[in-house]
């Protein structure tokens, strides 16, 4: 025998050795485990397993395979009497291939690893007639849809056949905290849809939620996954920062839904079939008092899935006598028998979280981008669902839908948290590039249709466009084509000519009514010969005739034309318009109620030398430490309280490093001292009437920035601006450099409030602990003599924290790995802190989060007669304490779709006003769960296009509306 042949021969008796000795020793284990489970038999079988134990030893120390063989049917032997009750157990073995989409890898592998995985899943089917797999991620599929279709016959069959689950609820295995509600609904939505298209299967064939990598999950989840038809939640990560979860358990939503939760924290999602599992079986089954326990197997993260060995072990230890029934299974199937022990198991209510927190801000770009995604696909068909409904304009519906299948596709858990690599976010900003563009252009077509529809033509205008061609007029109409169309902003061209009035139309995407100051561009459309449009004077005429100045904000020239930003306060009703006109004349300028409050020189060329400087509206007073920037005091001049009120040198901005440690995007380890950032410049900047500002040039190391202070007439809130050109790196012998802003708030007792999916939830962290919030976060308690707080607004960010009274926004973290350098470049960000006073209800919250994230969009157009007054609403929600989810078009007929959600703690009457003359009679309406499909008890009723229903507390309600 050569020495290969003989090493062969050596490691082929060395593996069946092994497996023998393997099986025996899993037998014997297993025994003793059923004299914990049946206490009543153990002085039967303990002494059987005494015995069978006493012929493992010996026969293990002759090394011979055929000895330990027949030491192995003995034991097996004795133990005979066992082999029932053993047998009475099972273990479902869950084939599955975790596929993460674009973590450490781009695109085509993402696609390469699918299509291989489903590759080799098809051809084990077709070599074990009884191996089954349970594949989750509507993307996966689409994959395939799009790269080898052919491969869906044969996928489909297999679904058929009942061996391959799909367990693709949702369109990715997506963030349960980042997204929005709406989004999670989406998912759901757009999924059974694509499921229905490609398996035929309905909702209820697929009711698992299945995120075992999911970074923690919001406690609204089961609010919106039942009304999805998901009764079954498979998880790995239930978070470290509330009580400990056991292996099953029922979850409870706010509103009293629950869901069916196996949490596989201390097995995982990636597993092998071995007898190592068998340590958690016992815990399980002890736990539920049933006899069905799962193992997920399959290689992945990056795909792969069973493979053979697996497939021919669990074969094997299926054959073992004294061992559980091992079989191939779906996740299905496991639920529906721990369903049976339902009323054995623990309800636990709340959040499941928090996990891998650096995750709340690591990447800024996507987290940004994720939210105007989520944003303006909204605005987008709320726009077009009215253009629809009051002029017949067919709206882009797939156009939408692609752009929403790649928002949900970005929420993926290693996209959206940002712990992924470089090419990880090139391929997402080219998926938000793609949306942006599409929701932009729906959503301008629809305004600019409806603002044709409404009459700009006042009867004391200068109507002299009106009477000369538009083709006559061409210098200014269409300047300014693509200003400020990128990140979410609609286009702001010129769409009137002459040198006459400048109609505007305001449309306001939020179902509250807004008064608040707008700003809107005007461009150098005068005849040749006129005053240039910067030495100009302008006024507003509102919708109620009356004249007023309007604020000059800003001028500038853009390619061939020069423009000027106006600023102006207007109200707009909920979900409706207003029409305004700018027109080049002067008005008699208001008294400015934003102002600065810095002493001014009576030389224009000199300053008042370390005069104080902040700002001051009529709802607000700020104090600007000129030393650091930061805010010294903060006046709610409603109630006289300083909200903050701090001595000289403190910071609002501040730098950090945390310290060097592994896995950098995912975890944050703890800093070293605070740096405040060295302040440069300190400017006066608008000077009122209607906006005021300090802007603040700050450095730090190599990085630069400004930090912009707003008051605004006739609102309650402190802007900030923040933008920087961001140097610093990340290594892994300097650390993690951090940039926060800090809000040390004169709040005794503090109680942090924060948004999340559907609503809000307080969170007993006083120590810095980072936590996810969507649009805000509160912090309320004593203020003074009575109770009050501060809400702080963000359109971007979601990584808060508090320590004692101190709430902090991180801005952006310089992780360096997977990506090596996530944040060097470009950065902007705008956030608000608005005090108030006693508690701010969640809904004012929610709806101020709102108002902050969807600004009144504000549409260009010429003078023209319309057939819709120059004030108008659309459709009336109330009461306030509703919150508005969307407003579209539902995925089957013509019918609109209206959700809603109650964020309060008592039930709420919801009403919702469709006025006939614009949107046409109601011919039928249906309350629907997510999926638009009827439910079967509701309290709707309508009459006179008025309809009303009955939304619990902390539910969702959805509405399916026909109209003629």
């Amino acid at each position: 025998m050569n020495p290969v042949n003989l090493h062969a021969v050596v490691r082929q008796t060395t593996q069946q050795c092994q497996h023998l000795v393997e099986r025996a020793d899993a037998q014997l284990k297993f025994a003793g485990q059923l004299c914990q489970l049946f206490p009543n038999h153990a002085a039967t079988w303990q002494p059987l397993i005494q015995k069978a134990q006493a012929h493992l030893m010996p026969a293990v120390q002759t090394g011979q395979p055929e000895t330990i063989a027949a030491a192995v049917t003995a034991i097996e032997k004795l133990l005979e009497p066992m082999a029932k009750t053993a047998k009475s157990y099972t273990i479902h073995s869950v084939g599955h291939a975790h596929i993460d989409m674009n973590w450490m890898w781009s695109w085509p592998e993402t696609v390469a690893i699918i299509v291989d995985t489903f590759t080799t899943v098809l051809k084990l089917m077709d070599q074990y007639p009884d191996f089954k797999l349970s594949q989750s991620q509507a993307s996966t599929y689409a994959v395939i849809e799009e790269h080898r279709p052919d491969m869906l016959t044969q996928i489909a069959r297999r679904v058929q056949e009942g061996r391959w689950e799909v367990t693709a609820s949702h369109w990715v295995e997506g963030d349960k905290n980042l997204a929005s509600g709406e989004s999670l609904c989406r998912h759901l939505l757009y999924t059974r849809e694509y499921m229905q298209r490609l398996f035929n299967l309905r909702p209820e064939d697929v009711p698992i939620d299945w995120a075992p990598d999911t970074f923690g999950h919001a406690a609204s989840v089961p609010t919106y996954l039942t009304r999805g038809a998901v009764k079954y939640l498979y998880l790995h990560r239930p978070g470290v920062h509330t009580v400990q979860k056991p292996g099953a358990f029922w979850w409870q939503g706010p509103d009293g839904s629950r869901v069916l939760v196996r949490n596989d924290m201390e097995q995982g999602y990636n597993g092998q079939i071995t007898p190592g599992f068998m340590g958690q079986f016992l815990k399980f089954v002890q736990l539920t008092g049933g006899r069905d326990f799962m193992i997920v197997y399959g290689v992945g993260d990056h795909g792969g899935g069973p493979t053979r060995r697996d497939i021919v072990r669990a074969i094997d230890m299926n054959t073992w006598p004294i061992f559980p029934a091992v079989q191939f299974s779906t996740a299905r199937a496991f639920f529906q028998q721990l369903e049976k022990q339902g009323d054995k198991l623990p309800v636990i209510h709340g959040e499941l979280n928090t996990e891998f927190t650096g995750c709340y801000t690591t990447q800024t770009l996507i987290k940004k981008a994720n939210r105007l995604a989520e944003n303006r696909l909204l605005d987008a068909e709320l726009a077009s669902v009215l253009a629809d409904l009051i002029d017949g304009q067919a709206g882009p519906g797939v156009a939408l839908l692609q752009a929403w299948r790649d928002t949900l596709f970005s929420q993926f858990h290693d996209i959206l948290p940002g712990s992924g690599v470089h090419d990880t976010r090139t391929y997402t900003h080219g998926l938000f590039q793609k949306t942006m563009a599409t929701t932009s252009q729906a959503e301008l077509r629809a305004w600019r249709h409806l603002a044709t529809l409404i009459n700009t033509s006042h009867n004391d205008a200068d109507t002299t466009a009106l009477r000369i061609p538009p083709s006559s007029l061409t210098d200014g109409l269409g300047a300014g084509v693509g200003f400020q169309a990128g990140e979410g902003h609609l286009p702001l061209s010129e769409q009137s000519c002459g040198s006459g009035p400048r109609p505007l139309v305001l449309f306001n995407p939020t179902s509250h009514a807004r008064s608040e100051v707008v700003e809107a561009v005007i461009w150098d459309n005068a005849p040749v010969g006129d005053l240039g449009l910067k030495s100009k004077s302008f006024s507003v005429r509102g919708p109620n005739g009356r004249h007023l100045a309007a604020q000059v904000v800003k001028t500038g020239a853009y390619w061939g034309h020069e423009f000027v930003t106006l600023a102006f306060p207007a109200t707009v009703p909920g979900l409706g318009y207003a029409q305004y006109t700018i027109t080049e004349a002067s008005a008699e300028p208001p008294m400015p109620l934003a102002r600065q409050i810095g002493m001014v020189h009576h030389c224009p060329y000199a300053i008042a030398e370390r005069s104080i400087e902040g700002l001051e509206s009529d709802l607000l007073r700020v104090e600007i430490d000129t030393t650091t920037g930061a805010i010294l005091s903060l006046v709610d001049k409603v109630s006289g309280h300083a909200v903050i009120d701090q001595k000289p040198g403190a910071a609002t901005l501040e730098y950090a490093v945390e310290r060097p440690h592994g896995m950098t995007a995912w975890c944050i380890d703890h800093t070293g001292p605070v740096e405040i950032p060295a302040v440069t410049a300190v400017r006066r900047g608008l000077t009122g009437p209607y906006k005021a500002t300090i802007e603040v040039d700050w450095q730090v190391r190599e990085s630069t920035g400004t930090l912009v202070y707003e008051v605004r007439t006739g609102d309650p809130k402190l802007y900030l601006h923040w933008s920087a050109v961001w140097f610093q790196r990340g290594t892994p012998q300097t650390g993690v450099p951090t940039l926060r802003l800090a809000f040390p708030l004169a709040i005794e007792k503090p109680v942090a409030r924060y948004e999340i999916p559907f609503g809000a939830v307080d969170r007993p962290l006083h120590h810095g602990e980072e936590v996810p919030a969507l649009q805000w976060a509160s912090v309320r308690g004593q203020c003074g003599k009575g109770l009050g707080g501060c809400l702080l607004l963000n359109d971007c960010k979601y990584g808060h924290s508090l320590t004692a009274n101190t709430l902090r926004l991180t801005l952006i973290r310089s992780s360096y790995d997977p990506d090596i350098l996530p944040e060097i470049g470009q950065h902007e960000a705008h956030v608000a802190l608005q005090p108030f006073l006693g508690d701010m209800p969640v809904a004012r919250a929610v709806t101020i989060g709102r108002e902050f994230n969807h600004t009144i969009r504000i549409i260009g157009t010429d003078v023209h007669e319309g057939t819709l007054p120059q004030v108008g609403t659309f459709l009336e929600v109330q009461p306030e304490t509703l919150v508005l989810s969307c407003i579209k078009k539902a995925q089957a007929g013509d019918a609109v779709i209206v959700r809603l959600f109650n964020p309060t703690d008592k039930p709420q009457a919801a009403r919702i006003q469709c006025p006939a003359d614009l949107l046409g009679q109601v011919k039928q309406v249906q309350e629907v769960d997510l999926l638009e499909r009827p439910v079967e008890k509701s309290t709707l009723a309508h009459s006179n296009n008025t309809l009303q229903v009955e939304i619990p507390a902390h539910a969702i309600t959805t509405l399916k509306i026909a109209l003629v």
